[in-house]
């Protein structure tokens, strides 16, 4: 091996870290490491819970994204409809009451719930920058801060 190639191969691995490292100081959306690393942030920066909601996005728009025999069970008062299986419909109905501007909460049935992170995502690329966001604990969690009881 001769004296040059241990130059040679740490050159090699500086050259595509420059890039990366300008893009993660730079990007836009990147996340807040610091307060990741602290604890102080959520690992899902999407993910909000009710006090949360209630304190930056008090004029929401609720989405529900169970089954529509749960929603006609009991939703969040003035929430919409909005269930993988009848994606059109419900999203017709989204666009016709949602101004644009209000951020969107969207919630299944339980923290183990994964329709409401895929409703949010599915969202977050239909409505390009529209602020989308999961209720952490779900309708469980909403219930919960009612006193148990079903709201309509």
């Amino acid at each position: 091996m001769s004296p040059s190639a241990p130059r040679l191969a740490l050159f090699l691995l500086a050259v595509p870290l420059a890039p990366a490292l300008a893009t993660a100081w730079l990007h836009p959306r990147r996340p807040d490491w610091q307060a990741l690393v602290s604890g102080s942030a959520p690992a899902n920066a999407h993910e909000l819970s009710l006090a949360d909601v209630r304190a930056r996005a008090p004029d929401a728009l609720w989405i529900d994204a169970r089954p529509a025999a749960n929603f006609a069970a009991g939703s969040v008062p003035g929430a919409l409809s909005l269930h993988q299986d009848d994606w059109e419909t419900g999203f017709t109905a989204l666009v016709d009451a949602w101004d644009g501007a209000r951020p969107l909460v969207v919630y299944c049935g339980s923290a183990d719930c994964r329709a409401s992170a895929e409703v949010a995502e599915r969202l977050r690329r239909d409505l390009g920058d529209a602020r989308v966001y999961v209720l952490r604990g779900g309708w469980e969690a909403w219930k919960a801060a009612q006193g148990g009881g079903v709201s309509r």
